[in-house]
């Protein structure tokens, strides 16, 4: 108890040294949490993109899928995708299976066509689980008026969503009529007929250029599909336990790949990998400012009480005890630096929040998003840890050098 007393006042001797030590660790409790915050925003609103962007929390596959491209339509389809479907929708984890169909051809009107990579899909499930139908374009209308809009379950309704790049390419709008191609898993060439019922902005350029999306029926019909299905993206009741789950389901699909979303979703572990390595260097650049700022002041405190360390060391006070002395008043600056790091991170959310900032557009994609830094309590534990292990360290060198004082030297000196 004399040693933390003894530390608190040695902490509050010099008020504006350790006033400027406190700023540092402010700053840079700030900095971490902040950060963290804005990281949690990134990977959560990645991982809810492909999830419900038309990956779902799992995929089931042929292993050859991923191994290569398809010679023709469902070279490497799953023969029977509607009946293990259905097998997989008993499984009381399940929460919807959804069917895709898979294939490349050519879509135009007139003299015109261009290359588009199209999806089959069920209209009804994937409005209920997928956010691609919310991403239909409300600016797109024919000249009667008709409003852009998503696909129709209702049959025989031969219609097509198209990406906006897409539809500028084709100078097509909602109610124009045009032709799709492509080939059947016989490899002979077959063609609908169909209309472009909405357009879809999916921010990224690239798939707006190439997207076009149908329903199962008008898909299975353009390339003789029959049960075959080229996937089946999974939909699970709780994610948490997901390789439990797949574990588990792994025995339905047989030989079948059965793959997590994270293991599909290369660009969210590319951007995971990249935050990782800027989050890691700035926390280098932190420890270094940090401790250089810690270790000069408690050097200075030492320096200037030699002589109160001698007399306290020839009370009886041991080297470890000294060196002690040094790591409690390393461990009260980084207590209330991080307190007041606390405040001012709070404080700065809440105004970044409430000024609904738009942040810049990614490279590759359309369109911006809001700033919302999350409240992530691990982030503010750990960036609490990160900084009173940087100051117990900077406390090592300033506590060596008290402890090794020689009791007649330290008396001695002026």
């Amino acid at each position: 108890m004399i040693l933390l007393r003894l530390a608190l006042r040695n902490v509050l001797r010099n008020r504006r040294r350790t006033l400027l030590t406190l700023l540092v660790v402010v700053a840079g409790y700030g900095a971490l949490a902040l950060a963290g915050g804005f990281m949690s925003q990134t990977f959560e609103g990645l991982s809810e993109g492909a999830i419900r962007g038309g990956l779902g929390h799992a995929q089931v596959l042929d292993p050859r899928a991923l191994e290569g491209d398809e010679g023709q339509s469902l070279e490497f389809a799953l023969p029977d995708g509607e009946g293990l479907a259905a097998r997989l929708r008993q499984d009381p984890a399940v929460e919807a299976v959804l069917p895709r169909i898979q294939f490349m051809g050519l879509v135009g009107g007139g003299a015109r066509s261009v290359a588009v990579l199209g999806t089959g899909v069920d209209p009804d499930l994937e409005a209920r689980y997928m956010n691609v139908p919310e991403r239909i374009s409300d600016g797109a209308r024919a000249p009667g008026g008709l409003g852009s809009r998503w696909l129709s379950a209702r049959p025989g309704s031969r219609e097509v969503v198209l990406g906006i790049g897409l539809a500028r390419s084709l100078g097509a709008k909602v109610g124009t009529g045009l032709t799709l191609t492509s080939t059947t898993r016989d490899g002979a060439l077959n063609l609908v007929d169909v209309d472009v019922v909405g357009l879809q902005d999916l921010g990224l350029k690239e798939l707006n250029d190439r997207f076009l999306v149908t329903s199962l029926e008008t898909a299975t019909l353009l390339v003789e599909a029959g049960p075959a299905r080229s996937r089946l993206s999974l939909v699970l009741k709780d994610p948490r336990d997901l390789e439990g789950v797949l574990a588990r389901l792994r025995g339905l699909a047989g030989g079948l790949s059965l793959r997590p979303w994270t293991e599909l979703a290369s660009f969210y572990r590319q951007v995971k990998l990249l935050y990782a390595a800027i989050f890691g260097f700035m926390g280098l650049v932190l420890f270094l400012v940090v401790a250089l700022a810690a270790a000069n002041t408690l050097l200075m405190s030492v320096m200037e009480r030699l002589r109160e360390l001698g007399t306290l060391r020839a009370l009886g006070l041991r080297p470890g005890q000294v060196a002690l002395l040094l790591q409690w008043e390393g461990a009260f600056l980084g207590l209330a630096g991080c307190l007041g790091g606390l405040a001012l991170t709070l404080g700065l959310r809440a105004v970044l929040n409430a000024l609904h900032l738009e942040m810049p557009a990614a490279p590759g994609t359309s369109h911006g998003y809001e700033l919302n830094i999350h409240l992530v309590p691990r982030v503010y534990l750990g960036a609490w840890a990160f900084l009173q292990a940087t100051l117990a360290l900077a406390a090592l060198m300033p506590g060596r050098k008290a402890a090794n004082l020689r009791i007649t030297e330290a008396l001695r000196h002026v």
